[in-house]
């Protein structure tokens, strides 16, 4: 698609309008029309009420932890074992207590999940597709046991986006469970890429 002669037509056409870059980051910079539609039709995509348009997967994932152990001060990261590097720095940048479950062990996590103070805001932290093994996580009983333990899921579906699903969103849309999932990370640098 990157070289399809639709996409470089628009691609010209945006760049004349709107030039090459904003001169900053979005905070510094602003947004244009196009990051507002483009997060609208992401969010969509993931069946969410909202998206956010990061640089990348990994300052997307990195960014998400930080804000969401800002917002939840005394929150518990319950991490897959084999999660991405961009999940583990997320995680390390913050104050959160980390505990790490055995990969895909429904068991193990449970457990984990037990010993948690139930009053206590919780995140349960893995990917769909695991990129060093293409293994798939077992993602409808990770969102029951987050159900019976009252805690929050953040799934990373960025080596399924695009490939999985009737519409591409991941393994989550295929299985019929993205409803389930409280955050979704996805990307364009892998399947919707332009680069």
């Amino acid at each position: 698609m990157a070289q399809h002669p639709k996409v470089i037509t628009a691609a010209v056409q945006t760049m004349q309008e709107c030039g090459v870059g904003s001169g900053g980051t979005r905070n510094i910079g602003g947004n244009s029309v196009y990051h507002v539609e483009l997060e609208k039709e992401l969010a969509d995509l993931h069946k969410k009420e909202a998206a956010l348009v990061c640089t990348s997967g990994f300052v997307a994932n990195q960014a998400t932890l930080t804000s969401l152990a800002t917002v939840f001060p005394d929150i518990m990261f319950l991490s897959d074992k084999n999660n991405h590097s961009s999940l583990i720095e997320g995680m390390r940048s913050t104050k959160a207590e980390r505990v790490i479950f055995q990969h895909n062990s429904l068991e193990d996590l449970e457990v984990k999940l037990k010993n948690c103070d139930p009053n206590r805001p919780k995140l349960v932290i893995f990917e769909s597709v695991y990129s060093m093994s293409g293994g798939i996580a077992p993602i409808e009983e990770i969102c029951n046991l987050a159900d019976k333990y009252q805690a929050m899921t953040f799934i990373d579906e960025v080596h399924a986006v695009g490939l999985y699903g009737p519409r591409g969103a991941g393994v989550a849309e295929k299985l019929g469970v993205m409803n389930r999932l409280d955050f979704i990370s996805g990307t364009m640098a892998k399947v919707y890429n332009t680069l």
